[in-house]
């Protein structure tokens, strides 16, 4: 009789945890070493040997263990993890009781008839209410419209804005020293080569070679001298009679005065070209201009005319010849 009841035993399916603990102890494991391999919590492991299911967390954590558990084991882990799954659904569905429905008391359900006056009103009250609100909006309407004055006043004038000023044109063509009244100058270069130093006869001009590089003037009587390239003539170099040391004739520095504003022009030329302190000192120390005599003069080829031969001497009583006498070369 016991022999035929451990045969029984032995012919009846185990359960999951059943067969996790046997392999386990086959294998003369401990549950504390599979719980620090599989970083499972021990109580868990317990639970799952025990078939204390209660104390397992949610479904598919349960079977995540089952499976990390029968893999560390070499068994089948997802053979296995399904087989736990089912156990816990047959013994969670076996486990749900449902509650009996319990009737309503008819007489606590309103009337079919309550139900649709009650509905009636409630339309009736937001209808009223809709209708309300769009009186008060007309009215609201109305009244601003009212208040609303008619503006008639003619718009302003849009101020004129001016065009603005074109840029003046770039000169062209030569650079020419010209002598409004018989002047005494000199152009050369500021470290060394002299182009012209000579008494230039009224109305006779200059032309500065092409291949000056950084050419000035000097002059003790601005006001007699004109400067221009091509047709375009600059504005005065330098205030009457005062000693003008070296006036800037480079084309560039030129150029820039001829397109500047015209105040701007008066300024630059006034500032850049004016004589300096020490010019002054120089010219009060004694620094003479060169003595006026006649003699024949031989005049460069660059003249536009044919000036005469000897330079015409201003009478002693003349009293436009003494600033010119003042002058320093």
């Amino acid at each position: 009789m016991s022999e035929s009841a451990g045969e029984g035993q032995k012919l009846a399916p185990r359960s999951v945890g059943e067969q996790l603990s046997a392999e386990r102890m086959r294998q003369n494991m401990e549950l504390s070493d599979v719980a620090a391999r599989t970083r499972i919590p021990l109580r868990h492991l317990e639970a799952i040997e025990n078939g204390t299911h209660e104390g397992l967390p949610a479904t598919p954590y349960s079977v995540g263990f089952v499976r990390t558990y029968a893999t560390m084991l070499g068994l089948d882990g997802p053979a296995l993890s399904r087989a736990f799954r089912d156990e816990l659904g047959e013994e969670r569905r076996g486990h749900f009781e449902p509650e009996a429905y319990e009737p309503v008391d008819p007489s606590r359900v309103p009337s079919r008839l309550l139900a649709m006056v009650a509905l009636g009103v409630a339309l009736l009250l937001g209808m009223g209410y809709l209708l309300l609100r769009f009186q008060e909006d007309n009215v609201d309407l109305a009244r601003l419209a009212a208040d609303t004055v008619e503006d008639n006043r003619p718009l302003p004038p849009k101020p004129l804005v001016a065009p603005p000023p074109a840029e003046p044109a770039i000169p062209t063509g030569p650079i020419t020293v010209t002598a409004i009244e018989e002047v005494w100058f000199k152009i050369s270069e500021r470290a060394g080569r002299t182009y012209f130093m000579n008494v230039l006869p009224a109305g006779q001009s200059y032309t500065l070679p092409e291949d000056a590089i950084d050419p000035v003037l000097r002059t003790g009587r601005p006001q007699s001298v004109r400067v221009a390239i091509g047709t375009t003539i600059l504005p005065p170099i330098g205030e009457p009679d005062r000693l003008v040391r070296a006036y800037s004739l480079k084309r560039d520095a030129l150029v820039a005065i001829a397109t500047a504003k015209p105040a701007a022009a008066a300024e630059g030329g006034a500032a850049d070209n004016a004589a300096t302190p020490e010019d002054i000192v120089g010219s009060a120390a004694g620094e003479a201009p060169p003595e006026r005599r006649r003699r024949s003069t031989t005049l460069p080829p660059a003249f536009r005319s044919v000036a005469p031969t000897t330079e015409p001497t201003a009478p002693a009583s003349d009293p436009a010849a003494a600033p010119d006498q003042r002058a320093q070369p």
